[in-house]
């Protein structure tokens, strides 16, 4: 006990925890009285309880505050661990190093930044443009750049970050690394980004490309939202590529089997099916089976008898059963018959009515 030299206020000491209690922790600092510390001079984050934070025989560094009339020392061990952060941080400023740092509110102007101690985001550096919903970023554990360090600052903050920078250096990189592998011809996994009127703007990871409404099916799109949506992942391929002006062009309409691709799986002479009338020729009427699918009705087919004009048979939207006659997959035609089907469609009649008088003829006896 000699030995031991009082300790003054400021002065960094090391101690040995004796006691802990909810709202304090008791040290021994090796002199006759032990020393305190509340609650609130325990850690840089708020806690409700000291035991949550500290146990018995833990060997820590505190900071004398004062001497109580008593005798006993008033201690913080949260200005220590100030201290240590702030050090470790003017280290970091200095050799411009990137430190992590979790965001967890918003303020005026920009966010607040957990790293290790509180320190600010300006709305301005928070990406490498305007940011509207700053909301979207708390509870985000992110990188950042220290621009501003003072830490004897009274007002404001004393450590103001900046991501502005590394968000534009990670996309040049990516951007770098997406137009050295990129070629046309192949096949992309992106996500829809942005709708517009005459497409969809597709990130492709690091790089935007545009996909426009008239690469997106075989048949006519009348508007991008119909059948994509913001956020959708979808395949593409790269129709062409402008290395010179950074434009890609995409297509999803060639990953997908064409409407004869699907006919020709679908669809078999002999069928009767279902179609809607969509133009009439002299010669004939033209039937849709199926969207970008359609079959001729020739004239000559399109009944038992000699027609003059196909407009006397058909008119556009209606709805008819045909027979298919014809395929041919090289030119992409289906040939159809009206009157075929109608003579199909009596010869079941007659069948039908055929079976079922013998199901009602008394037995002979």
């Amino acid at each position: 006990m000699a030995d031991f030299e009082t300790p003054g206020r400021g002065d960094i000491i090391k101690g040995t925890v004796i006691q802990v209690q909810d709202d304090e922790v008791m040290v021994d600092v090796g002199g006759k009285s032990e020393g305190i510390i509340p609650l609130r001079e325990m850690s840089l984050k708020d806690s409700g309880s000291a035991r949550d934070l500290i146990n018995v025989g833990d060997e820590i560094e505190v900071m004398v505050l004062k001497w109580d009339d008593d005798g006993t020392i008033l201690l913080s061990k949260k200005k220590v661990d100030t201290q240590k952060v702030l050090d470790k941080l003017d280290e970091d400023y200095k050799e411009g190093r990137v430190i992590e740092g979790t965001i967890t509110g918003t303020v005026k102007g920009g966010l607040l930044v957990d790293v290790g101690m509180v320190a600010f985001l300006p709305a301005s550096h928070v990406e490498d443009g305007y940011v509207k919903n700053l909301e979207q970023y708390v509870g985000q554990t992110l990188q950042f750049k220290i621009i501003e360090f003072n830490r004897n600052k009274r007002r404001g903050s004393q450590i103001v970050l900046s991501r502005k920078e590394l968000v534009a250096e990670e996309k040049n990189r990516m951007k770098k690394e997406f137009w050295d592998g990129i070629e046309e011809g192949q096949t992309r996994r992106g996500r829809v980004k942005r709708i517009v009127d005459y497409g969809a703007f597709i990130d492709l990871g690091g790089y935007e490309g545009l996909l426009h409404v008239s690469e997106m099916e075989h048949h006519r799109v009348e508007h991008p939202s119909d059948i994509l949506n913001e956020g959708d992942e979808i395949d593409v391929y790269i129709l062409a590529l402008d290395r010179e002006k950074e434009r890609v062009s995409l297509s999803r309409k060639k990953l997908l089997k064409s409407p004869w691709e699907i006919a020709q799986e679908k669809y078999h002479e002999g069928d009767i099916v279902e179609g809607t009338v969509v133009r009439i020729a002299p010669f004939g009427a033209f039937v849709e089976l199926d969207p970008g699918v359609d079959g001729l009705v020739h004239i000559s087919q399109m009944a038992n008898y000699r027609v003059e004009k196909p407009e006397d048979v058909v008119s556009v939207n209606d709805m008819i059963k045909v027979k298919i006659i014809s395929i041919d997959p090289e030119d992409k035609r289906i040939g159809l018959s009206i009157k075929q089907a109608q003579d199909e469609k009596e010869r079941e009649d007659v069948q039908e009515y055929l079976d079922s008088q013998n199901d009602t003829e008394p037995e002979a006896e």
